[in-house]
């Protein structure tokens, strides 16, 4: 599933924009093998957050979890079914489809804790590892899972060179 998915994003590149136009245009069955792996990497959650372009991988996670999915940018607490009594803070994992610097993703941690939610992790089907997004998460305490690091070079986009991310559990 991963390589599938890495081997279609390498056929977009060097170009970002045409990376772009083929995340938008993306296949609803493709979205839901890519998150496959985050289903089974990511700790137990009660809910899903949809960053803006992350919603395919969230609808398709929150599918595969059979739990909710929740917009990141709305304001009211949600009400999340199942959720014990005796539990404050329902546990969810941020879902971007393009991580870059981390801001959209550090924005949507502040809200999602005053909502009274715990964000556990954060899941990107692409992550620019330039744009330093993970070291920002990261310093939050929030790990992060990309199904594909990419790189900017004078030439244009490229797959990472350094020592890939593993895919180990988050816990």
């Amino acid at each position: 599933m991963k390589l599938a998915f890495r081997d279609a994003v390498a056929q977009t590149l060097p170009s970002e924009a045409r990376l772009h136009a083929w995340l938008a245009a993306l296949p609803g069955r493709d979205w839901e093998n890519l998150a496959g792996l985050f289903a089974a990497v990511l700790p137990e959650l009660d809910a899903v957050l949809a960053l803006p372009g992350g919603h395919p991988l969230a609808h398709a996670l929150a599918h595969a979890r059979g739990i909710p999915v929740l917009d990141a940018l709305s304001s009211p607490r949600p009400e999340i079914p199942e959720q014990p009594a005796d539990s404050a803070r329902a546990e969810v994992a941020l879902v971007t489809g393009y991580l870059t610097d981390g801001l959209p993703e550090l924005e949507a941690l502040l809200r999602a804790e005053r909502r009274g939610l715990r964000v556990l992790a954060v899941a990107s089907a692409i992550e620019r590892t330039d744009a330093r997004g993970r070291t920002r998460l990261e310093l939050q305490a929030l790990p992060v899972q990309a199904a594909v690091q990419l790189a900017e070079t004078p030439g244009g986009l490229t797959f990472e060179r350094r020592t890939p991310r593993r895919w180990p559990k988050v816990s």
